[in-house]
């Protein structure tokens, strides 16, 4: 029996995009076995950019690794029917679907139930009434463009990280593990609705945005690379890299200002303000003037010795990089990981590609491997799940429901 903690987990998976695939790759990693149902030739989304050199998408590669892939006709009854059949599949641990489809009847949960009554079926959506909408779409509906970007900024900025989706996708993959732990106890499966406004808002009412709105009348504004209610600001070294640093607790605030030699004249700034700067709101307050003070410091250094200070003062900090230097020198975000290894993806090349980021103690965790190509598994698992022998499979391909 594997020790994978989400072994007996089947679940199909009929999303597209970031959200669902995501979602899905998440449980495939932990150990369940996750089945990508696509139309023949494969959706939309593979061929989304980047694409490798022979074409093929690296964005649906790296979302969909750990999974098996089935391709069918998804336009004709013939194809469809085989994707009940397998939802039907009987067993603990089946008749699992999450999809992000619209507008398409042959998937309503009633309809599927027929086949399957403990039927577990989670739905992304855009938002709550139905309407479509997307990560970006969403982010701009929610504000946070018009907080993002330079202080003299006039017009919104987006930001290029679909947060919205990888956080519906994190509640999607949670959703499916609570639904089928209540199945187990109960018998009992069920819908669940998931929409990326829905996930976006609650996020931010959790923050704080909302209750700050209604209770104190607040207005955000754009603040740059400051850190909201507490001290946090990017300088820039002597030879011109940038390096963010935080002062998050009195402790982190303290040891800056020893490093930076800055304790006599941050102390003068505090009695003339009368602030206290061992509190948050003091520091986030007067951030102008302690950056002016902190600033000549960073500039009269190299980046070498500036990071040598703080590393040994234990002060927080990062250092800008660019996307194309996450996997530069021993020091990188990949190579501190120690979750990625170099795989050979057929038709695209070999790269850095990262396991599960879950460390779970005693648990032998899967390597990192290629994701699937389209159909590569359909008539392994048709004959897993259905089985479907030799003559069937003949059936089905001469019929053009599978290649």
């Amino acid at each position: 029996m594997s020790s994978d903690p989400l072994s007996g987990l089947h679940l199909l998976d009929l999303s597209t995009f970031v959200a669902g695939p995501s979602g899905t790759m998440v449980l495939a990693q932990l150990g369940a076995d996750v089945v990508r149902v696509d139309p023949l030739g494969g959706a939309t989304d593979t061929r989304r950019l980047p694409l490798a050199p022979d074409g093929s998408s690296l964005y649906w590669a790296g979302l969909n690794r750990h999974k098996r892939s089935v391709s069918l006709d998804l336009g004709r009854d013939e194809g469809r029917a085989v994707v009940r059949r397998m939802l039907a599949r009987p067993g603990e641990g089946y008749g699992i679907l999450v999809t992000n489809a619209v507008n398409q009847r042959w998937l309503d949960y009633d309809a599927l139930r027929r086949v399957r009554p403990d039927l577990v079926m989670v739905h992304i959506a855009g938002r709550p009434d139905g309407r479509p909408a997307v990560d970006y779409t969403v982010n701009a509906e929610v504000g946070l463009p018009w907080l993002t970007g330079p202080v003299d900024s006039t017009r919104p900025v987006n930001h290029v990280l679909p947060a919205w989706d990888l956080l519906t996708g994190l509640h999607a993959a949670l959703s499916v593990v609570a639904a089928d732990r209540k199945r187990r106890a109960t018998g009992l499966g069920g819908l669940i609705r998931i929409n990326l406004s829905d996930v976006a808002v609650t996020t931010l009412a959790h923050l704080g945005f909302l209750a700050d709105t209604v209770i104190n009348g607040s207005t955000r504004v754009r603040e740059g690379n400051y850190l909201y209610g507490a001290y946090g600001s990017d300088f820039a070294t002597k030879d011109e890299h940038r390096i963010m640093v935080i002062a998050l607790t009195d402790r982190h605030w303290t040891r800056l200002v020893e490093v930076t030699d800055a304790s006599a004249i941050i102390s003068a700034l505090e009695e003339r303000l009368g602030a206290d700067f061992s509190r948050e709101r003091d520091r986030y307050a007067h951030r102008d003037l302690i950056t002016a003070v902190l600033t000549p410091w960073f500039s009269a250094r190299g980046r070498a010795e500036v990071v040598d200070r703080l590393e040994r003062a234990h002060v927080l900090w990062g250092g800008y990089r660019r996307t194309e230097d996450l996997d530069a020198g021993p020091d990188s975000p990949v190579a501190a990981s120690g979750l990625f290894e170099a795989v050979d993806h057929p038709g695209i090349g070999t790269y850095p590609v990262p396991g599960p980021v879950a460390r779970i103690r005693g648990w032998d965790q899967p390597r990192p491997g290629p994701a699937a190509t389209i159909g590569e598994h359909t008539d392994q698992v048709l004959a897993e799940w259905l089985a479907a022998g030799e003559a069937e499979l003949a059936g089905l391909r001469a019929a053009g429901v599978i290649r």
